[in-house]
């Protein structure tokens, strides 16, 4: 199978289709980070460019017609998040799309968007979609899928529409199997247990059994919550009384801990918790135990660490 891809990214449809063997014949991409990416995994294909500018006849001419026509055409303005102008916004690319599956006449299309696509405009705008499909030829199915339940511990819902050219039951077959239906998903809080479980770790490894929250009415130990941070035990309390001068003398300016892994004599790599004494205000921002900042400034902090060999004390 040989298939363009549209709104390209960094190609997460290379990512699922290359084991199995699909061959891409071009992309489509226009943001420098992702153009930087697609040309080194994937410098033998061709990135087209701007999407509005494309003669799909000239490359149909020289390439010929590719089996699949794959995209993502932009969510902006079809996102809830979004400012809701659908079509009339960014997400009026869609209609590139629909002109580039015109032109390659492919054996069959891929569509992939937000779910926010479905009620545009009170569902005018995925019903233009539609329409213009099937004045193509091409028999369609849509479903909403859940990237939570396909392998990633991430509840991520996209849009995707299936056609092929002259057939409605091969693109049911594709995305209705009834094998890959789920009638039971498992209550949230089962989920992350099981998906937990299945990547071998646990809160343990963060490096605490403590962290600060409404419901443990300040500091304290409460299972299920965020940031949860567990370790088996308890870490040393380093109450910095100089406030936040000292703080920022310590932990970098502004109060701000880029990252405090390796934070201690020696070199250690230690377990850091960074939060004030009497507000839950503070907040721990990505990786768990790297990047920390003290977000009330008007409390001294309180700086939790924690050894591979039990508490350090300074």
């Amino acid at each position: 199978m040989r298939y363009v891809s549209l709104f390209s990214g960094i190609e997460a449809a290379s990512v699922a289709w290359g084991p199995l063997g699909y061959e891409p014949m071009a992309f489509a991409e226009v943001d420098p980070f992702a153009c930087a990416v697609l040309a080194e995994r994937f410098p033998g294909v061709p990135n087209l460019g701007d999407v509005t500018e494309i003669d799909w006849g000239e490359f149909v001419r020289e390439h010929g017609r590719p089996d699949v026509v794959v995209g993502g055409s932009p969510c902006q303005s079809f996102s809830v998040a979004g400012d809701r102008t659908g079509l009339d916004g960014a997400s009026g690319l869609m209609w590139e799309y629909v002109r580039a599956v015109r032109e390659l006449v492919p054996l069959w299309v891929v569509w992939e968007n937000v779910p926010g696509a479905l009620s545009s405009t009170h569902g005018e705008d995925f019903g233009c979609l539609l329409r213009e499909l099937d004045a193509l030829g091409y028999g369609l199915a849509w479903r909403v899928l859940d990237a939570q339940f396909f392998g990633l511990a991430q509840r991520r819902e996209r849009v995707f529409v299936v056609g092929r050219l002259g057939d409605v039951e091969r693109p049911c077959e594709v995305l209705l199997d009834a094998e890959g239906l789920r009638r039971d998903p498992e209550p949230s809080r089962e989920k992350r247990a099981s998906l937990a479980a299945g990547a071998g770790r646990g809160p343990a490894c963060a490096g605490f059994k403590w962290h600060v929250g409404a419901a443990a009415q300040g500091v304290g130990m409460e299972a299920e919550q965020s940031p949860t941070i567990e370790a088996t035990k308890p870490p040393a309390v380093l109450d910095l009384t100089g406030g936040e001068a000292q703080a920022s003398r310590v932990y970098g300016s502004e109060g701000i801990a880029p990252s405090l892994r390796a934070h201690g004599s020696g070199g250690n790599d230690l377990k850091v918790l960074c939060m004030t004494d009497t507000q839950p205000h503070t907040t721990v921002s990505g990786e768990m135990c790297g990047a920390l900042s003290m977000t009330m400034a008007k409390d001294p902090p309180v700086v939790m660490v924690g050894g591979e060999d039990g508490p350090v004390s300074d």
